[in-house]
């Protein structure tokens, strides 16, 4: 069940069962609480001439209810959705990590990853300024970053029918991701022997653009998908 889903159903019920509980106090027989009465709202919870015994039931039947669809269906719900955006901040992660330089990322699996959050958001500002300054061509960090994309970018493919099940805005902004990374993964081989044949000089930007556009765009969605979480 999607997250979207999950909210709008999670306040329709809350709303429900206010009203639920409120006709339960109003038709039961038990005294009115001592600082109510007198007070201008305690009309509202005057007995109805007749069916007090029949509402009482049905509210007392709702909220039942609702206790066994909280903890049978959507706490359950709830943390399936928490589990696949868990499952996803890690795969992010692991195109994010990849810039700290380990020769070896391009072997490792998403789910020893940690999970992208908030206290990422300085790694990707400091890339931006990297990207910005050219100093990031001809990196180590430019080096796995192209390996991690040409390995992962099925990975995203497939994890899309996760972030698809989470919202459609989260499934959305994990299709423009996959394409971005999809566009790199695809360069590499490309990339690689160009870089290689001109004797892999620093500052030079190999990609011939590619890089700057698809990888800003990455960057900027890791953002907004952390924004987006926080909702």
């Amino acid at each position: 069940m999607r997250k979207d889903i999950i909210d709008q159903q999670l306040l329709m019920v809350v709303v429900f069962c206010l009203f639920a509980l409120f006709l339960y106090i109003k038709t039961c027989d038990d005294p009115l609480i001592t600082f109510l009465s007198g007070s201008f709202i305690e009309g509202l919870f005057l007995k109805f001439e007749t069916g007090n015994s029949l509402i009482k039931d049905l509210s007392i039947g709702i909220l039942v209810s609702t206790i066994f669809w909280t903890f049978n269906s959507y706490l359950p719900s709830k943390k399936l959705i928490d589990e696949k955006i868990s499952r996803l901040n890690r795969a992010l992660y692991l195109i994010l990590e990849s810039f700290k330089g380990n020769p070896h990322h391009h072997d490792k699996h998403y789910i020893h990853c940690k999970e992208l959050n908030n206290n990422d958001l300085e790694q990707i500002e400091n890339i931006k300024k990297l990207l910005d300054s050219g100093k990031i061509y001809g990196s180590m960090g430019e080096k796995c970053f192209f390996e991690i994309c040409s390995e992962s970018y099925e990975l995203f493919k497939f994890l899309s029918i996760a972030a698809n099940e989470v919202s459609p805005k989260h499934g959305a902004l994990w299709d423009s991701l996959t394409r971005n990374i999809t566009v790199i993964g695809r360069l590499h081989p490309y990339w690689f022997e160009s870089r290689v044949n001109d004797g892999v000089k620093v500052g030079v930007d190999y990609s011939k653009g590619s890089l700057g556009l698809n990888l800003t765009e990455i960057l900027e969605s890791m953002e907004k998908w952390m924004e987006l979480n926080n909702k």
